[in-house]
């Protein structure tokens, strides 16, 4: 359809819906598959494109977490939860991924506004305030503390956090990526978060002191229930007014190989798993 205003500037949009996946995609397939994109926006063999992903009992651990002193013991305290744990390729610290949690990757190239480093964190804060405008609700940003993975882009409605954002910046594109508490629990996901803290780190190490309170998730907030395939249609429809195009692909044959050289770049990132296994 055209527009005069078109989302973040692009005329022709890809969605990749992986909302549906087996408990054996694990986030570290995540991660490379948007560094894979990253890769096919930069060299103009993509327009720019939103993932949109779920994944079953995951912990994604940031770089800093996984140098606490005590972290054999942080890991098996959440292989014995449930939890895989993944340590990943941007920043931040622990997030807990479930099925109540809708993610989504925006890759743009770095071109124009977003040649600025925040260009890309304000545009998903954007997104999320207008996939949440049906519910009449404002939602607020900036460091939430006692979250998990606190950071200035934290996504909260009423002082309490449903969604945090990390960035992966390479040469001619950014991924910029938020999790979003949809379902179920925020101060359940928040204790396990807190408790892999208490088994990992001891008092010289840096982490963030987590409040079960201070999470929640957006049905919890609103008072309503939302399901990530609720918020899907909304971005579809939102797609739609705002692009000229818009294609909905899985991987292209042709990127599979830098997706299979991402993969092995994530595994040198996380020695604990066992791919033999996988």
């Amino acid at each position: 359809m055209l527009t005069t205003q078109y989302l973040f500037g692009q005329k022709e949009w890809r969605v990749i819906d992986q909302t549906k996946t087996h408990p054996s995609f694990h986030a570290l397939y995540s991660f490379a598959m948007d560094d894979t994109l990253c890769t096919s926006v930069s060299g103009k063999r993509s327009p720019a494109t939103i993932r949109a992903w779920v994944h079953h009992n995951n912990v994604v651990l940031g770089n800093v977490d996984y140098k606490l002193s005590g972290i054999a013991e942080g890991l098996a305290y959440l292989s014995e939860h449930g939890y895989m744990p993944i340590v990943r390729n941007s920043g931040g610290s622990a997030v807990v991924l479930d099925a109540g949690v809708l993610n989504l990757s925006i890759i743009l190239p770095t071109e124009d506004a977003f040649t600025d480093i925040n260009a890309g964190y304000r545009a998903m804060v954007e997104l999320v305030r207008l996939l949440l405008a049906p519910y009449n609700t404002e939602v607020d940003t900036g460091e939430v503390a006692g979250s998990y993975c606190p950071g200035d882009f934290d996504i909260s409605i009423g002082g309490r956090k449903f969604g945090g954002l990390a960035q992966r910046r390479r040469r001619g594109a950014v991924a910029v990526q938020a999790f979003l508490l949809v379902e179920g629990s925020g101060a359940q996901r928040a204790e396990l978060v807190r408790d892999f803290y208490g088994a990992a780190a001891n008092a010289s190490d840096t982490y963030p002191l987590v409040s079960p309170g201070i999470v929640a998730s957006l049905s919890e907030l609103i008072g309503i229930g939302i399901s990530y395939g609720e918020m899907m249609e909304q971005l579809l429809r939102l797609l739609e007014v705002r692009s000229e195009r818009l294609i909905q692909t899985q991987l292209l044959e042709e990127e599979t190989e830098e997706f299979t050289k991402n993969i092995d770049s994530m595994k040198a990132r996380n020695p604990h798993l066992d791919f033999a296994e996988k």
